[in-house]
């Protein structure tokens, strides 16, 4: 099941970074800035590396949103602006 193999992703992260995901939304403002500013600090030393499926231009938004549905993809679809 394609969907369990993220759960193993996702305790990693909590677990190195302290912060859970789903509680984030319900957090104030300063504390989701405090959280954003851990993951750009992770993202820019390169111990998270984001995961990207395919990258559509933006004129292909379409496509890359058939394709998220029909692929199902492990990974982002990024649109390039």
């Amino acid at each position: 099941m394609p969907w369990r193999r993220h759960g193993r992703h996702r305790r990693n992260f909590e677990r190195r970074t302290g912060i859970n995901r789903s509680l984030l939304l319900t957090e104030s403002a300063s504390a989701r800035l405090a959280v954003w500013s851990v993951i750009s600090d992770l993202l820019v030393s390169g111990k998270v590396k984001p995961i990207v499926a395919k990258v559509f231009a933006l004129e292909d938004a379409a496509d890359g949103l058939r394709y998220l549905i029909e692929e199902r993809p492990f990974g982002r679809v990024v649109l390039k602006i």
